[in-house]
């Protein structure tokens, strides 16, 4: 037990206190459209429960600082995810205009890893194996639910696929470098698209 949680268990006050946050938190990632903030973090959530325990998120390892969202508890290959939505919370017409998502795939030029506690890398690329780009193209208000896996559609690239050099990436781009496929088909694709094992970047030693 943490010094956190016996501190908890002695105060029924401070017990009560943190379950109404715990309540306002979770109303946050329970709407059917969420902000960007939120959605982000349910998304990538969405995926890695999807995909197994195999797969955990790099805050679940304690590693949130990492150049990357969801790692391999075995070989370590490494997921980036990015997602985007058709309808905002911002919006007010009953039909959202029609937007064109740009997804950031820019290099970097450093980052940091899990391996001795993280390390800084110098290193000129991307540090993921696999981008999960996720897109939501709902647009009408009430037939918009961004909590509905269904209404995602999920393009899975490896890294090595994309665009040299390239900050960006929109719908066009990624429809000319593989299909999308619905939650039901995303742990497969998954599967197919990752580097073999010697090919990851862990294994290569970035």
């Amino acid at each position: 037990m943490t010094g956190c949680e016996e501190i908890l268990d002695a105060c029924p006050e401070s017990q009560a206190r943190h379950r109404r946050v715990l309540d306002m938190l979770r109303r946050q990632y329970n709407q059917a459209v969420m902000n960007n903030t939120h959605r982000a973090e349910y998304v990538e959530c969405l995926i890695a429960s999807e995909l197994g325990p195999d797969w955990e998120l790099m805050w679940e390892r304690g590693r949130d600082w990492a150049g990357w969202d969801c790692q391999h508890t075995t070989s370590e290959g490494r997921i980036e995810i990015k997602q985007s939505a058709a309808r905002q919370s911002w919006d007010l017409e009953a039909l959202a205009p029609r937007r064109s998502p740009r997804f950031d795939i820019a290099p970097r030029t450093r980052y940091w890893t899990e391996q001795g506690g993280g390390r800084w890398v110098d290193h000129q690329g991307r540090p993921a194996d696999l981008y999960v780009f996720a897109w939501h193209d709902k647009r009408r208000d009430g037939d918009a639910d961004h909590r509905n896996a269904g209404q995602w559609f999920f393009f899975v690239v490896a890294e090595q696929d994309l665009p040299r050099n390239q900050k960006s990436l929109g719908l066009t781009g990624l429809r000319a470098i593989t299909s999308p496929c619905r939650i039901a088909d995303l742990a497969r694709a998954v599967r197919n698209a990752c580097p073999e094992p010697d090919a990851l970047k862990a294994a290569r030693g970035f």
